[in-house]
């Protein structure tokens, strides 16, 4: 394939990239829409990317690409650790994915999900109550994680003594594959799935009002989860109800505090806060892709063929800002109506998550913003970087000053 980006083997982890990937993503929607590249984090895997919004919404809902193809060449995943691939929701296809969603979606139950946004108020409250005008905190340890943390321990029934250590744990979900390769990763989740596994047998024998009890108690027709269905599902969570939550709370604050005049906007009509989510979502990348999906069979795209197994990732974040989806694609504007954007993708794979990230985000900005009022960047926006990992974009730190 002939496209301006071949002497990029690994484009999607150059620093440029990383730096600012919308020039990137308009540069492929325009001229290769459909690129092959390599990822050097997956094993130096080759995989296919499309970029345009209709192509994305496309390959969600073709029958064509699925997230387990026999004889495809999956990544190499050490056998300690198999099962989270095995057991996994998300790395399933029907009918065994759709088994495993209406298990896990009742524990997401209305009541389950107002009583954590009651959980996320009082947090809120709790930290902003000890911050002071004038004083300068660093968003995203001192405000956004905690909420994370605290939101995503209560929901799996981790003690506050344990926090710590699961936060580590988490650290290295995320992380782990950029920063130390898929063995070493491996060898450092067994204590984490060791500790997992603890957790279930705790709520096993002492169940309470939250969602990991609802998980082990799950049933349908005599139908339960596995205990090796649960800790998949618990780790699923940690990065939709953790990771998604406190980088869409930061890149929200971030985007608010680079766009005054839409700040002000949110702060004298409280009411745009949903809009204002969506457009955050929308607007921010803040989720790069989706899970892998495999070709089928050979399958045609833009003049190309996909043999079978090929690797496919939608760039969800490029999609986002696609000129023939949205108008003015590059404009942050919260009350953008109507935004169809694809953050938590769509399809049988759409995230089961997503109203709780919503909620966590809705809440924890609109208490910050009401708050202090005149919140600044404590830094000049040029200066805010990006850490190196693909499909996500996650600030280092974003330092603001909390003026009232």
């Amino acid at each position: 394939m002939s496209t301006p980006f071949q002497d990029a083997p690994n484009l999607m982890e150059s620093p440029d990239f990383i730096a600012d990937p919308f020039p990137v993503y308009e540069r492929l929607r325009r001229e290769a829409p459909l690129f092959r590249t390599r990822m050097g984090y997956m094993a130096d895997a080759e995989v296919y990317l499309l970029s345009r919004y209709s192509d994305c919404v496309d390959l969600t809902t073709d029958h064509r690409f699925r997230r387990v193809v026999e004889g495809s060449a999956p990544l190499p995943i050490p056998e300690s650790i198999r099962f989270m691939s095995t057991d996994s929701m998300i790395l399933k296809d029907d009918p065994e994915h759709l088994r495993l969603r209406k298990l896990v979606s009742r524990a997401f139950t209305p009541k389950a999900i107002a009583r954590l946004s009651d959980r996320v108020e009082v947090v809120t409250t709790e930290l902003l109550d000890g911050f002071g005008p004038g004083q300068q905190i660093e968003l995203i340890a001192d405000y956004a994680l905690p909420i994370s943390i605290t939101v995503i321990s209560e929901m799996v029934g981790v003690s506050e003594p344990d926090r710590a250590r699961f936060h580590e744990g988490m650290n290295l979900i995320m992380e782990g594959m950029a920063k130390y390769g898929i063995e070493e990763t491996a060898a450092k989740m067994e204590q984490l799935i060791d500790f997992v596994r603890e957790l279930i047998e705790r709520r096993r024998t002492d169940p309470a009002e939250d969602i990991m009890t609802g998980l082990i108690h799950a049933s349908e027709d005599g139908d339960t989860l596995s205990d090796d269905e649960v800790v998949s599902m618990v780790f699923t969570l940690v990065a939709a109800g953790y990771e998604t939550t406190y980088n869409l709370i930061t890149n929200g604050v971030e985007a608010l505090l680079t766009h005054p005049d839409q700040l002000k906007l949110l702060q004298g009509r409280p009411e745009l806060i949903n809009s204002a989510v969506e457009e955050i979502l929308r607007y921010t990348g803040t989720i790069g892709g989706t899970k892998p999906n495999y070709a089928s069979e050979d399958v045609k795209l833009h003049g190309v063929i996909v043999p079978r197994g090929a690797m496919v990732i939608p760039l969800l974040a490029s999609a986002n800002r696609d000129p023939d989806a949205f108008e003015n694609p590059d404009v942050f504007d919260i009350t953008r109506s109507p935004n169809y954007h694809i953050a938590f993708s769509k399809g049988p794979h759409f995230c089961l998550g997503a109203n709780l990230a919503r909620m966590e985000t809705r809440v924890a900005i609109t208490n910050l913003i009401t708050r202090f009022r005149a919140l600044q960047l404590a830094i000049d926006p040029a200066d805010l970087q990006i850490q190196p990992m693909p499909f996500w974009r996650r600030l280092t730190r974003l330092p603001v000053t909390l003026n009232s």
